[in-house]
């Protein structure tokens, strides 16, 4: 019934925003609408989208789950080395590092369970 999707995130520079989910998240740019849009491919046909406006950072906003394509451990590191900074929960078998874009986007990595 339904093929895909795409999750969007408000920002506040889509250059600055484009450049930090490209470059230091190492995504694909799928689409480059100007100053006003881009698309990211997050992979696995996961898409964000990376529209100006108004960012929501409440503690009720969305949060955007990532799976990283290296073990979560090195995954953190290798962000951490390109200014990124987590909170990371281990629960059983679960890891969860929280993280936030530029504009204060609530994002995370997970692995397990």
């Amino acid at each position: 019934m339904i093929s895909g999707g795409i999750a969007m995130l408000f920002v506040a520079d889509v250059a600055r925003s484009t450049r930090f989910f490209v470059e230091t998240l190492g995504m694909k740019l799928v689409q480059d609408g100007g100053a006003h849009w881009a698309a990211v491919d997050a992979g696995e046909g996961f898409v964000i989208g990376l529209h100006l406006g108004t960012p929501s950072t409440a503690e009720g906003a969305p949060k955007v789950g990532l799976t990283p394509k290296v073990p979560i451990d090195d995954a953190i590191a290798i962000l951490e080395n390109r200014g990124v900074s987590f909170a990371v929960r281990r629960e059983g078998g679960r890891v969860i590092a929280d993280f936030v874009d530029p504009d204060g986007n609530r994002l995370y990595l997970y692995s397990g369970g």
